[in-house]
């Protein structure tokens, strides 16, 4: 019996590495080829694997992204022949939006891989590129506006007379009693396009949410989002 097709999330994360890679370092001797190996063979996507040996084996993950360089317009070569429908469906998806690519090969790992990295980056700074540096401190200065935390916590507290984290549900009230009180947070919610201007604070651009989540979110800038989290921690 023959392995598995590669389905929808094993192909955006060959797509990803696509992306990353120039034409000639796609091949089986490139660590990040046998890396994606390895993850892919980690994801636990498929129940029925007939031959475990040669299931994503590194060739053939090297080979599944020689299958895209014939979709590939800037590719001047031929590429291979053989490539699957869901090769192009993945392609004509995901290759003119990269940053959502990104953050969909992100998401994937966090919710199906085993064995996550045991050297994950345990700082407090948040992880940002300086090109989006800008972006993530303005972010920041909206959510630590007092104003506006005053503001949001009544408005929501008014409608449901509680304070619980919009991602994870956690009630520091309900948690650590009368001590607990006044320390939920808020998160800044709005995805910034465009250099921002001047503008007045619209409180549905904010969430309320908890210390812990608020640090996920601040350390994944750009690639998660509070939709996204939910999701992480229900699958857990």
């Amino acid at each position: 019996m023959k392995n598995p097709n590669f389905n929808r999330e094993e192909l955006i994360l060959c797509l990803d590495l696509y992306f990353k890679l120039d034409y000639g370092q796609m091949h089986g001797r490139n660590p990040e080829i046998i890396k994606l190996s390895e993850d892919l063979r980690n994801l636990s996507l498929h129940k029925k694997i007939p031959n475990e040996i040669k299931f994503r084996s590194v060739n053939s993950v090297a080979l599944k992204l020689a299958n895209f360089k014939r979709l590939d317009s800037n590719f001047e070569g031929r590429g291979m022949k053989m490539g699957a429908k869901m090769d192009r469906v993945i392609w004509k998806e995901f290759h003119g939006h990269r940053d959502t690519l990104k953050k969909e090969a992100f998401i994937i790992r966090q919710l199906n891989l085993k064995n996550q990295s045991k050297n994950k980056n345990t700082a407090s700074d948040p992880i940002v590129s300086s090109k989006s540096e800008f972006y993530f401190q303005y972010h920041k200065n909206r959510e630590t506006d007092p104003l506006v935390l005053k503001v949001k916590k009544e408005i929501v507290f008014d409608e449901t007379k509680k304070l619980k984290c919009e991602v994870c549900g956690f009630d520091s009230l309900a948690f650590y009693g009368e001590i607990g009180n006044d320390l939920m947070e808020i998160h800044y919610v709005k995805v910034i396009k465009n250099e921002p201007g001047l503008e007045s604070s619209d409180m549905k651009d904010f969430i309320i949410i908890c210390s812990n989540c608020h640090k996920a979110l601040d350390k994944n800038y750009g690639l998660l989002d509070a939709g996204d989290l939910k999701k992480i921690i229900k699958k857990k």
